[in-house]
């Protein structure tokens, strides 16, 4: 895949930028732009879900083109946990639609990532506004259990029949 930091990509980054700092100024989010470089662009934003807090980081690449939204599990999986992580991250994701988890085997860190390529696109307000959403929501969801699984509060047993535990309470 081609990658060179063209003009052209970076004056779509920076049109990507503009339509995005405009979405969290009219919803009126807090947000932190932490670099807004020709060919980078990287806001993080602090959430409260229900349970954990979180810190979703939305970065816009020149060179590749593509939106990223992220955010980092606020603890990191025993070595011991390991294996039931890697098994639990599968498990979560084969539900997903939009956006995966990643774990990270050496360090224990667990990261949700929902990309979005805007080659030759504007995104919308709409579709940033989405992003988020998806994102704060399946971290919301899955950072407690991740997070009881690595404390030995929850088994992989458990992790695994959770979904179909709260789809029954619904």
């Amino acid at each position: 895949m081609e990658s060179a930091l063209t003009q052209e990509r970076i004056d779509a980054t920076e049109q990507n930028a503009a339509v995005l700092i405009a979405m969290l100024e009219h919803k009126k989010l807090k947000y932190k732009i932490e670099e807004q470089t020709p060919g980078r662009t990287h806001i993080r934003m602090h959430f409260s879900g229900e349970d954990l807090p979180m810190t979703l980081h939305i970065i816009l690449r020149a060179d590749k083109q593509i939106a990223t939204v992220f955010s980092v599990m606020p603890f990191r999986m025993s070595a011991d946990r390991i294996q039931d992580a890697a098994i639990a991250v599968a498990a979560a994701n084969y539900g997903l639609i939009d956006g995966s988890f990643d774990l990270n085997p050496e360090t224990g860190e667990i990261r949700f990532r929902l990309t979005s390529c805007y080659k030759g696109a504007l995104l919308s307000e709409a579709l940033y506004s989405y992003l988020m959403y998806v994102s704060a929501e399946t971290v919301d969801r899955y950072n407690d259990r991740f997070q009881a699984l690595n404390e030995g509060s929850m088994t992989l047993t458990d992790f695994l029949n959770a979904d179909s535990a709260d789809e029954g309470r619904s």
